[in-house]
């Protein structure tokens, strides 16, 4: 018995021995496997952060690159005399380029002796100051340097904040030096765009020069001494071999702080840019997520520790479900979110807009009986109120892409010429943009703005694909579809925009892949797959659609092709004027199921001097026009319950009475290019009175043009009878 009490005793001491040594050993485990966790989720960050960097400096130095290669073009073998007479043209090129680009400080022309010839911030040629002794200058003068970038300097030809350069090297005639053209950029605004995108208060971003000139940091703007000691620093021997990126700690040297630092060489600049945590915050990220196991570990140590074996074999397992679990459940999340977000930006947006046009209309209407000073204001501060929730109505609905943004009458053949200096400016110099460009109209009603993009997104991807120059060639014609397969079906008057370039071409296996979201075969810094793809979209959002053809080693053609309207293009915006009433009395059925809004409608029509009729569906208004004749045109809404729309409506009364004008209206629509298709005009709401009166103006327009060419063909019929 004793023996076996022993034995129990045993058992106890080494299960209270196990309730001490057992859990700290475990904690010691975490909290090892924790602080792993946490050092690789930093590295993590800085990675993140890297590409940023990476990707930021690369395209703010290419801009500086592409700037000097273009006035080089324009001064090299010309000389200082030829150069002094260009002055006050180049003088406006090269501050109109710093006015565009923020980043950009200015913009030099200096001669072999250092003195300026020209430049964006100096109108007239100084002459008593010399900057032959920069950096920028001095590395030029023996051989050609290529693209130098310089230290930060002190401005001292005018007053300024400091800057680092890019400088190339003018040549003469003769083939000997002739000065050099320099761009100068603004430290600050690097740091300006570090500290947006900084991850708590110990991170640290620099970008340095290869040897140790440190050009911009943040925190604290570097100054023009701040330099790197590249033979201590803990960041030249931590380079591997051949390695143009890594991560490792160290203390910084610039502020003696102690931080996890990464870095990264910027693809064919000598330029390397930094990211950094500071240690004490990844520490205290490590002690709280700890500190919360310990909370947790003591309580269940205490009590369940006898069951601690088989808990912890089944909480394993568990984990391993949870994540391939909570893995497969993110990605259904994240489509639902962007499928919900969809649905939901399109059904508040109708409704929301039906809201801000009874709030502007019920404002504008109060505002013209108020004297009262005070109460005008309020009212004023209303309207502005209203006018900002439309604009972020607007802005969600772009990004959900689920409205015809902002459509306007263009022609195609102006709007491509009008880019094309643009287009020329964005490519290499050893690629060569032409136009194929009919001198006819070709009108479209799209986006202007993601038109453009549309179009610099395809010219882009022809750079890369020249990486040796070539051709790119645009076109626009008029074309007539006839419901091919190739172009998705579509039939009718269209107007094809065309880019055929002499690059490399796309092979077989991955054409039909190339307008698919997030498919590239760019590296990973120079692409995001997005480009082409938002063509194929801009293109379908319109009505049209995108093609492409390539083979490879024979170029590629991307075509667009828009539908081609009546429409004229978009106006020149006017001062406001007073409204006047409608030249003559007519009758307007308003066809809308939200009372208040119908009501708003009604005012803005009786001020306009018409006679108004209101149906609350489409239904009632085909009865009341079946029982009337007394209607000169119909104001409907699109979206409405019943289960007939207002587009349904309009193509029932295009039968029932063909001359009568109709004008659609809607806060969002998913048929807006459907509604193009057919002829009708749409009015976004809400909508003021001068817009109302502009839109109802273009209907009676269009309304007698349609009139006038009726009586002619009858005219025309009687004669050849």
């Amino acid at each position: 018995m004793l023996t076996a009490r022993h034995g129990t005793l045993q058992i106890l001491r080494v299960m209270m021995v196990g309730t001490l040594v057992v859990p700290a050993l475990l904690f010691a485990y975490a909290a090892w496997a924790m602080w792993e966790a946490t050092l690789n989720s930093a590295d993590d960050r800085i990675v993140r952060s890297l590409d940023v960097l990476n990707e930021q400096t690369l395209r703010v130095l290419k801009t500086g690159e592409l700037v000097l290669d273009d006035v080089i073009h324009q001064v090299n073998g010309v000389s200082d005399e030829q150069v002094r007479a260009m002055e006050p043209q180049l003088h406006a090129r090269l501050k109109h380029i710093t006015d565009i680009l923020p980043l950009l400080q200015s913009i030099l022309i200096l001669d072999r002796n250092g003195m300026a010839l020209a430049g964006s911030r100096i109108s007239g040629t100084p002459t008593s100051v010399s900057l032959a002794d920069r950096d920028y200058f001095q590395k030029q003068i023996a051989n050609d340097a290529g693209i130098y970038i310089g230290s930060v300097l002190t401005p001292r030809l005018v007053p300024g904040q400091p800057f680092f350069a890019l400088s190339a090297r003018r040549t003469g005639a003769d083939g000997q030096f002739d000065g050099v053209v320099v761009v100068s950029m603004l430290p600050n605004e690097f740091e300006r765009f570090y500290g947006e995108i900084k991850h708590g208060s110990g991170a640290f971003f620099a970008m340095v020069r290869s040897d140790g000139a440190v050009l911009t940091r943040y925190p604290n703007v570097a100054t023009p001494s701040a330099r790197l000691d590249m033979a201590k620093t803990v960041f030249a021997g931590a380079r591997p071999t051949n390695s143009d990126d890594a991560t490792y700690t160290g203390v910084g040297q610039l502020d003696g702080v102690e931080r996890r630092f990464g870095y990264r060489k910027v693809e064919g600049f000598p330029i390397y840019v930094l990211a950094g945590l500071s240690t004490a915050e990844i520490r205290s990220e490590w002690l709280s997520s700890l500190g919360g196991h310990l909370i947790f570990g003591i309580p269940a140590t205490l009590l369940l520790f006898a069951l601690a074996g088989l808990a912890l074999q089944r909480t394993r397992n568990m984990y391993v479900e949870a994540d391939r679990r909570e893995a497969a459940e993110a990605a259904l999340r994240q489509a639902q979110r962007l499928e919900a977000l969809g649905r939901l930006t399109g059904g508040v947006a109708h409704d929301f807009n039906n809201l801000l046009m009874v709030i502007s209309g019920s404002v504008e209407r109060l505002c013209g009986s108020l004297h009262d000073q005070k109460a005008v204001n309020l009212c004023g501060m209303i309207k502005t109120a209203a006018k900002r929730a439309e604009k972020l109505t607007r802005q969600l609905l772009t990004f959900s892409r689920q409205q015809a943004v902002n459509p306007q009458g263009i022609n195609v053949e102006q709007r491509i010429r009008e880019l094309a200096e643009l287009l020329r400016s964005s490519m290499a110099d050893d690629v060569e943009v032409t136009l194929d460009i009919p001198d006819e109209r070709s009108p479209v009603k799209v986006d202007l703005s993601e038109f453009e993009v549309a179009v610099l997104n395809i010219c882009v991807n022809a750079r890369d694909a020249m990486p040796d120059g070539g051709r790119l060639t645009i076109g626009a014609r008029n074309v007539t579809l006839s419901g091919d397969a190739a172009t998705d079906n579509l039939k009718g008057p269209f107007v094809e925009v065309s880019f055929a370039d002499t690059g490399t071409g796309i092979p077989p296996d991955i054409q039909h892949r190339v307008f698919e979201p997030f498919f590239t075969t760019k590296d990973v810094t120079k692409g995001t797959g997005l480009g082409l793809s938002q063509v194929y979209g801009f293109a379908k959002q319109a009505g049209g659609t995108a093609t492409i053809a390539s083979a490879p080693g024979q170029g590629t053609v991307v075509k667009i092709y828009l539908p081609r309207t009546e429409f004229e293009p978009a106006p020149v915006d006017a001062p406001e004027a007073e409204i006047a009433l409608a030249p003559e009395r007519r009758t307007i059925l308003v066809v809308e199921d939200n009372l208040p809004v119908a009501d708003v409608c009604k005012s803005y029509l009786l001020k306009l001097g018409y006679d108004v009729e209101h149906a609350v569906s489409p239904r009632d208004a085909i009865r009341f026009l079946e029982s009337t004749l007394h209607v000169d045109a119909v104001l409907s809404d699109i979206l409405m319950p019943g289960g007939m729309s207002g587009l349904d409506l309009a193509r029932k009364l295009r039968q029932m009475r063909p001359t009568l004008p109709i004008l659609l209206m809607t806060g969002f629509t998913e048929s807006v290019s459907e509604v193009a298709n057919d002829g009708f005009p749409v009015l976004r709401k809400p909508f003021d009175l001068t817009t109302l009166r502009a839109e109802l103006d273009a209907v009676w327009e269009r309304h007698r043009v349609f009139a006038i060419g009726g009586e002619r063909f009858e005219r025309a019929m009687s004669s050849h009878a």
